[in-house]
């Protein structure tokens, strides 16, 4: 199983997003209404180290080229109250924020904590924006904050391929405009009239959801978010990553039978297990990006996603079995489509309470364990502003204690391949057990340690 090849040629299963060209995918919509009922989202978080200073002048052609790509770009609400919005074309770089104070590099982490009271935001801007930290021993790190409303890593990292490679592609957006004209109502009204028989259809499958008992939804839920969260500190979800030799990972995997990114999975619910990140039989809910992006897409987000339950003890010793499950989830989703697919169409009507609902819903139940198999990046990934020594992806969001109290903590591991070198970035966080990067890396280390897998943990 490879991410970066694996595109769903179909949609069997799914909701039709038919529709202009400029307006959201219900993918995207849905992002941007779980941003604006949560008061937070994720950020995708790319660094890249420098041995030495860059030149400002680099950083600002960088900046302006990746406005000529699918970056270049916010959204603008419908003015319809159940409109689906529409991109519009932003030609404005992000912003470079420098940190000229010298940090030593082993205090780089610290950054984050900095990076979360640095805003990006699909509709009011920046959509992504670029921080420069200069570095003890004249080195530095360029980072680099995409709303994730605007893109995925697959759009991201073509966005930055382009860049660098100075590629212009004229994505034919349209210039923001008054939202209030006759002439936008008359075109939402149309959309939204277009859009009817979708919405008849996921109304049809939520009822059967509900008489199934899966539905279940309240007002009055422990997943509400508190008032007075907004006011809390965020708390940054601490960050470890795992680099290794991939040919050594593909020697392993070999050993035991399966493919590569199969032992990457594997580790993933080896660390959940660790962390009691399981449900009440001792099973880790592995929750796996799919991307559904092809050629000239415009999508924010062409993700569909299959979900595993696997058993860790499994994982370790004979993880044949996860690579059945994992086949046949995505023949499943290819021949099916996924169970929330179908109930897209009813996004743009969605009230932020239900919103709030919904990602309690989706994140405390069973503690899923997210792993995005990103896949091997293209080589001018690593070279924004001249050739980096490393390049680190990561998501960035800002939590609250309290929320993260009440999600039962998060784990999240993105893996992905520059060259010969094998990437892992892992963001975990469970109260009272890890907290930390130092509580954290052990977690981590004994992971690699159950799967057999050697790689430098920092």
């Amino acid at each position: 199983m490879n991410p970066s090849s694996n595109k769903l040629r179909g949609r069997r299963g799914g909701a039709s997003d038919a529709g202009a060209d400029d307006v959201l995918c219900y993918m995207d919509q849905g992002s941007f209404v779980g941003l604006r009922a949560l008061g937070r989202g994720p950020a995708l978080h790319l660094t890249w180290l420098y041995p030495h200073a860059i030149d400002e002048a680099a950083v600002r052609q960088f900046s302006e080229r990746l406005t000529l790509g699918l970056l270049g770009r916010l959204l603008q609400r419908s003015p319809l109250p159940w409109g689906r919005h529409r991109w519009v074309a932003n030609p404005v770089p992000g912003p470079v924020t420098w940190f000229r104070d010298p940090l030593p590099n082993e205090c780089l982490p610290k950054l984050r904590n900095v990076l979360l009271d640095l805003p990006v935001d699909p509709e009011r801007g920046p959509g992504w924006r670029l921080a420069v930290q200069a570095l003890e021993g004249g080195g530095c790190a360029l980072t680099m904050l995409v709303s994730h409303t605007i893109a995925d890593m697959q759009a991201a990292s073509q966005a930055i391929a382009d860049a660098v490679a100075g590629r212009r592609l004229d994505h034919g957006l349209p210039a923001p405009s008054w939202r209030w004209s006759p002439v936008m109502l008359a075109r939402d009204s149309v959309e939204s009239l277009r859009a009817l028989p979708g919405v008849w259809r996921a109304l049809v499958a939520l009822v059967r959801r509900s008489r199934k008992g899966r539905a279940g939804l309240s007002r009055s839920s422990s997943g509400a978010r508190s008032s007075h969260d907004h006011f809390q500190p965020a708390v940054d979800v601490p960050l470890v990553q795992v680099v290794m030799d991939a040919g050594a990972c593909q020697r392993r995997a070999s050993d035991l039978g399966v493919a590569s990114n199969t032992m990457i999975i594997a580790f993933a619910a080896r660390l959940a297990f660790r962390m009691g990140r399981v449900d009440a039989l001792g099973r880790v809910k592995l929750v796996l990006p799919v991307s559904d992006r092809h050629s000239s897409d415009r999508r924010g987000n062409a993700l569909r996603s299959i979900t595993v339950m696997a058993d860790p003890d499994a994982c370790r010793n004979c993880p044949r079995a996860l690579h059945r499950d994992i086949k046949a989830a995505l023949a499943s989703l290819i021949r099916h489509g996924d169970d929330l697919s179908p109930l897209f169409p009813l996004i743009p009507y969605v009230p932020l309470w239900l919103a709030r609902h919904l990602e309690r819903a989706a994140l405390a139940a069973d503690l899923p364990v997210g792993c995005s198999l990103i896949g091997e990046l293209p080589l001018d990934m690593i070279r924004p502003c001249g050739e980096a020594l490393l390049l680190q992806i990561s998501i960035l969001e800002r939590y609250t204690a309290s929320e993260l109290e009440r999600l039962g903590g998060v784990l999240f591991i993105p893996c992905y391949r520059v060259g010969e070198r094998l990437f892992f970035t892992v963001s975990g966080y469970v109260p009272g057990c890890a907290t930390t990067r130092a509580e954290l890396a052990p977690f981590v280390r004994d992971a690699l340690a159950d799967m057999g897998l050697c790689g430098t943990v920092s």
